[in-house]
């Protein structure tokens, strides 16, 4: 019985070393499997990406190959076909651009396919983090880096050199599902990007959920054309981090008051000159059921503006209720995180709760009346910017119109003290691109979303909407605004987009390829651009029926 016993024991220990033997072969064969491929650009270090069928050299639009040099500490390889070129002094010169080269490692002749492929036309973003690496900051987004950035333009010429203060990711659904991330940059000093407004913050968007790459563009080019107080305006850049490609990236400005975005008084700026280095979380919370803020000595003398809140869903208001030190919801259960300033007073958020809830109710006065005060929405509320939000997000059917990223900000009643709404947000999920859960909201180019679609829905708009002096103008601001644009987006721009970011897209669509896979919506390029310029000429053709 013990022989017995011995003998099992033998066995059993024979096959866990036997195991540990073959997992440590296969770790083995996985590390022998990589090639670390590193070449240098003038004063940038590109590393080469490894797909599933080749390893993947992403360059800049202003790479010229004979700058292109392996770097000396990388594997050392020889081209095996095209047969006739080799490697040159360790230079890719003379080597053909968008074609896969067959090659074989110099010491273990290890064979291996290299494509080359180059971006055109776009500017170029180099980032880099203190750390050297995204991995912990794309697996959570709370943590924040800091770093340098250079941004090239198509030429290769220099437009920006400079520190980072800030590097997070952003996002929600998205950062959750997608892997490739968007992230938010904070500069050391307040500058102008590629034209963009002044400010220190600003976006880089990476479009997972669009094959287009596009539809953010579009939506913001609506408000131009609807000639918005204020537009969040953005342009395509190539992005590297840490020497890897990231991908076609839409560095836009972010949503914030200061000059140059929404030029509104600063009340952040005037709680920090009233609180110098204060710690405001020391302060006590001040907290009801429907709001909370911080219990604050002193007070600015004016406390009517400016104020940025977000509107969002109540889940979500919940999550953000935990961590956002300033809130409210009105009498309607509309729920608003305040963005600026962050921290705000117990008198503060009274008194935006207060403000809200009496334009909430003049609102729904079937007179647009309110019956505590007299005044109309008209006073509460610039009818005229909630119409050009509207007719952006009901255009575009964006899933998120009316529902979440929904920006408002209000001045001091000294300057135009009436609720405004901001600039839009997150539109790559309209136009026809959805995924499978939430296309049945969406997916038919008829129709009307009042943006109230579904229990998250912000019940404002459908309100404003039957009131006929405000119909009578969503009218007027589609014919004469919106619809020329439409014709000129379906007849020129989409395709002038298409061939704009053809070679940066390509690199993008081989780059994050995972992302496309795993959402099932992507066929090719040319299908998914017909299939967004069929969906607004529908789209167009419907609204055209009833609006004008």
């Amino acid at each position: 019985m013990r022989l017995s016993v011995r003998k099992t024991l033998i066995i059993l220990i024979c096959m866990i070393l036997l195991g540990g033997l073959v997992y440590i072969d296969s770790l083995s064969k996985i590390e022998t499997n990589k090639i670390e491929l590193s070449f240098e650009l003038e004063d940038e270090i590109i590393n080469a990406w490894q797909g599933e069928d080749a390893y993947y050299l992403f360059l800049p639009s202003y790479a010229e190959l004979e700058d292109v040099k392996l770097l000396s500490y990388a594997t050392e390889f020889e081209i095996v076909k095209p047969e006739a070129i080799v490697m040159r002094g360790g230079s890719l010169a003379g080597l053909p651009l968008e074609e896969t080269l067959y090659c074989k490692t110099a010491a273990t002749r290890k064979e291996f396919s290299l494509c080359i492929m180059k971006s055109t036309k776009l500017p170029t973003v180099f980032m880099e983090t203190d750390s050297g690496t995204l991995d912990e900051m794309w697996a959570d987004k709370t943590i924040e880096e800091n770093g340098k950035m250079r941004i090239l333009d198509a030429n290769g010429a220099l437009l920006y050199k400079g520190g980072l203060k800030g590097i997070a990711c952003r996002g929600n659904y998205s950062f959750a599902h997608f892997q490739k991330k968007s992230m938010v940059i904070t500069l050391k000093e307040s500058v102008s990007l590629l034209g963009l407004g002044m400010g220190e913050k600003y976006s880089l968007v990476a479009n997972a959920s669009d094959p287009t790459l596009i539809r953010n563009e579009i939506a913001r080019q609506m408000e131009v054309a609807l000639q918005t107080e204020y537009t969040n305006n953005g342009k395509f850049v190539d992005l590297y981090a840490n020497g890897n490609y990231l991908g076609t990236y839409y560095l836009c400005e972010t949503i914030e008051i200061g000059t140059g975005r929404i030029q509104i008084t600063d009340m952040e700026a005037s709680m920090k000159y009233l609180y110098q280095k204060a710690n405001y979380e020391s302060f006590e919370t001040y907290e009801t059921e429907d709001r909370k803020a911080k219990h604050m000595e002193v007070n600015p003398s004016d406390i009517t503006g400016g104020y940025l809140v977000e509107r969002e869903y109540e889940k979500r208001y919940t999550e953000e209720y935990a961590i956002n030190p300033s809130s409210f919801q009105t009498n309607g259960k509309e729920y608003f995180v305040v963005k600026s300033p962050l921290y705000c007073s117990d008198e503060q958020i009274d008194y935006l709760k207060e403000y809200f809830d009496q334009a909430e109710s003049a609102m729904l006065a079937e007179n647009g009346i309110n019956p505590q005060t007299g005044l109309s929405y008209e006073e509460y509320i610039d009818v005229d910017s909630f119409i050009k939000k509207y007719l952006v997000e009901e255009v575009t059917k964006n899933y998120d119109g009316g529902v979440s990223s929904s920006y408002f900000y209000k001045d001091s009643d000294a300057v135009d003290g009436r609720i405004k709404a901001a600039p839009i947000w997150d539109c790559d999920m309209s136009m026809g691109s959805y995924l499978d859960w939430m296309a049945f909201f969406c997916e038919d180019p008829k129709g009307l979303t009042k943006l109230s679609l579904h229990g998250d829905s912000s019940f404002w708009y459908k309100t404003l909407y039957e009131k006929e002096e405000v119909y009578d103008k969503i009218c007027t601001y589609y014919e004469e605004k919106m619809a020329p644009y439409l014709e000129l987006l379906l007849n020129e721009k989409i395709d002038e987009y298409k061939t704009y970011l053809e070679d940066s897209a390509a690199m993008n669509h081989i780059r994050w390829k995972v992302d496309l896979d795993n959402n099932e919506y992507y066929t090719d390029r040319d299908s998914s651009f017909e299939t967004l310029k069929q969906y607004m000429k529908q789209r167009k053709e419907f609204l055209d029926e009833i609006w004008k």
